[in-house]
């Protein structure tokens, strides 16, 4: 009873991420056999809750974004512009093509960022953000379709269609509209039925490549290994602390002329946690890439397997398992074009706006001048640039990523809504 009235209540919603979280911090603090006892009980309460609630869907539920109105306007007249110099012959027709694209997609992106806030300000508990933002049923480009826009269409050769369907299955598409979205929804039918062959052959071609890789040996002896450093701040601390856990020493660790890891030592968090705090630096770990042996692999060299936690067994097939692992990403990506109907859901550049009308100030000494790739001038920032935009009665702070374009000089009066920096369409 002492321990249970020392738990803490956290009263937030658990959605899946913490609940990964929570699941991985109950196998390290109490082992498997009780982690499945508690997750059973977690089912249970789901299923308890999710009678009790009975989320039905009805046609009010969904409920349009209010800014989709002038953003679709804005758009209009960028096209606009757009094909007057297309007209006057400043831009050829591949780059009118291409810019169309990126507007109207920028455009259709910024919707589907309003729709989570839009969402949560109205109603928190609408039964369709309920259950697409916990991942129940559908997805954020799904909804986005219902209460947003459906946006580009790809036509049958798998190409975009530069003329973007504006509305929303709420509001209802016109016969052109419904014309366009037949392509690509077609399209995605037969291309699942097409491609699932094709996923299903790498992976069996994946699989007979590296079937004979098994763990044979606890050590293979080996004196080398890789360094791992955050490479004073360039590696993100989340990327850095997951290349390290579950990996073993190549090498003992001294800070000043203490040894705080030994060789062979398997890294846990607690041990990632010192380094970080004493920022200790290169960390040599071993790696299947450098173990002695050709034909089968060692445990040390191998490091933890992720289904229990521990030092990976002998015998485990580790080959089949990498194989599977990289196969099983190509079935799922067959099978997204036909979830979304045709929508192009590709990478381009993302638009950060001004929160409200004001000056805008930033420190040049981060920035470096440089050009659009439309010839206007511009500034590009290398790291986290933090921006103030100072209207009569508040300041507002806003945080650009780095290796973004900033689209407006310091000191400048910058408009509600209008774009202010451009960031680098994600890899």
């Amino acid at each position: 009873m002492a321990e249970r009235a020392s738990l803490v209540f956290h009263n937030k919603v658990i959605d899946g991420t913490a609940i990964k979280r929570l699941i991985s911090r109950l196998i390290d603090h109490f082992g498997m056999a009780y982690t499945s006892h508690i997750l059973d009980q977690v089912k249970t309460l789901g299923f308890r809750q999710a009678t009790a609630t009975s989320i039905s869907l009805g046609i009010d539920d969904l409920l349009t974004i209010p800014s989709k109105g002038w953003l679709v306007q804005d758009a209009e007249q960028q096209s606009l512009i757009l094909e007057k110099h297309h007209h006057y012959g400043n831009v050829h027709a591949v780059e009118k093509l291409r810019l169309s694209i990126e507007i109207w997609y920028a455009t259709s992106e910024y919707l589907r960022q309003e729709m989570n806030p839009n969402f949560r300000m109205t109603d928190p508990f609408n039964p369709v953000h309920m259950m697409s933002f916990s991942g129940a049923r559908g997805n954020a480009s799904q909804v986005h379709q219902l209460v947003g826009m459906r946006g580009l269409m790809s036509d049958p050769q798998g190409q975009m269609i530069d003329l973007p369907i504006q509305s929303n299955l709420r509001e209802g598409l016109s016969l052109t509209e419904y014309i366009i979205s037949c392509y690509g929804a077609r399209k995605g039918v037969v291309d699942t039925a097409v491609r699932t062959s094709d996923a299903g052959y790498l992976t069996r071609r994946l699989v007979e490549v590296v079937q004979h890789i098994v763990v044979r040996r606890t050590d293979c002896g080996t004196t080398r290994g890789i360094s791992v450093s955050p490479r004073n701040g360039m590696m993100p601390e989340r990327i850095f602390i997951q290349t390290l856990i579950g990996r073993v020493l190549a090498d003992d660790i001294y800070i000043g002329t203490r040894c705080v890891a030994i060789r062979n030592q398997d890294i846990g968090i607690g041990l990632v946690n010192r380094f970080i705090t004493f920022q200790t630096q290169p960390i040599p770990i071993r790696t299947p890439f450098t173990c002695k042996s050709t034909s089968w692999i060692c445990r040390l060299c191998y490091g933890r397997s992720p289904t229990h936690g521990d030092l990976v067994e002998l015998g485990e097939a580790v080959g089949i398992i990498a194989g599977q692992s990289i196969g099983e990403p190509g079935t799922q990506l067959t099978l997204r074009t036909f979830h979304t109907g045709g929508v192009f859901t590709g990478g381009t550049a993302e638009h950060v706006r001004a929160p409200s009308n004001g000056k805008i100030k930033f420190n040049e000494y981060l920035v470096h001048p440089t050009r659009t790739r439309h010839g206007h001038p511009a500034f590009l920032c290398y790291i986290d640039l933090y921006v103030t935009i100072e209207s009569e009665n508040i300041i507002h702070n806003v945080t650009i990523p780095p290796k973004s374009l900033i689209l407006v000089q310091n000191d400048q009066y910058v408009e509600s809504e209008q774009v202010i920096a451009e960031i680098r369409a994600r890899a």
